[in-house]
């Protein structure tokens, strides 16, 4: 059993989303699938229409063989093993994208259909990485966009730093990103994938990015995850904001960590 620790929160700045949405939930111990299901609302539902109970993974319910994903899609059960948090953080996650998750289960399921379950599409590779390692990159300025794409990162990270929250921003998508922020370390890497929006994006409350965000990745996942050619490296503790270290520009001299982009003709490498 893992360990339980109340204050995750304050461990990295990469949860200050999670902690400003959920400031009312507190646990002393782990929660449990019927604590975490009271967060969820009532119109979180799978694609058939089946509200999303998250439910604790056992040996008897696996036993009818079912893929997680059909399970899902089929039954609108989420197993969830207990005291975990790469499934704690699953779990937020249906709070902040449940239309983008469905539409990731939608996807999973069509892909088995057409392939079975062992033959792995380049579709499904592509959203099981955005799904577990995945940042959302809102940006109004496609010059930043193209910088970070490219690894310039002194030019966004440090010359553009006052320009994050207003022209550029990054949120998480990806739960196991948060399993890793519980002991960050340098190499901690996310999956880039960019959105661009207007500026009045910016000016939104946080709840409010969420939802446009998650609205807008839903309608167009199908076509961005086609492969992983829309999947940027992106290094997470350079984040303005989410590491304290890197308030000195020093941090970024780190080449091993920021890494110049490899010249190749696949642009989604490093």
């Amino acid at each position: 059993m893992q360990q339980w620790r109340a204050d995750f929160y304050n461990i990295s700045h990469i949860f200050r989303d999670i902690k400003q949405l959920l400031r009312g939930s507190t646990w002393s111990s782990w929660p449990s699938c019927q604590q975490l299901n009271q967060l969820l609302p009532s119109d979180v539902t799978n694609v058939q229409g089946q509200v999303l109970t998250l439910i604790e993974q056992t040996p008897q319910l696996l036993s009818d063989g079912l893929y997680y994903e059909q399970r899902i899609y089929q039954q609108g059960l989420v197993p969830t093993r207990d005291a975990n948090w790469h499934d704690f953080f699953n779990a937020l996650i249906y709070l902040l994208f449940p239309q983008t998750k469905k539409e990731i289960n939608r996807l999973h399921c069509e892909h088995i259909d057409l392939y079975g379950q062992h033959k792995r599409s380049k579709c499904r590779d592509a959203l099981t990485l955005l799904d577990e390692c995945g940042v959302l990159i809102p940006y109004c300025d496609p010059d930043l966009a193209d910088k970070l794409q490219n690894h310039q990162w002194q030019e966004v990270f440090v010359d553009a730093r006052h320009r994050w929250g207003t022209d550029i921003d990054a949120l998480v998508i990806g739960h196991a990103n948060y399993e890793k922020a519980l002991a960050p370390y340098i190499g901690f890497t996310g999956k880039a994938l960019y959105i661009k929006v207007e500026q009045e994006f910016f000016r939104l409350n946080l709840l409010e990015k969420y939802q446009y965000l998650d609205t807008i990745l839903a309608v167009n996942l199908s076509a961005l995850m086609q492969d992983n050619s829309h999947l940027f490296p992106l290094p997470m503790l350079g984040v303005p904001g989410w590491w304290p270290e890197n308030e000195q520009s020093e941090f970024y001299d780190n080449q091993h960590y920021f890494r110049a982009k490899r010249k190749t003709n696949n642009k989604n490498k490093e």
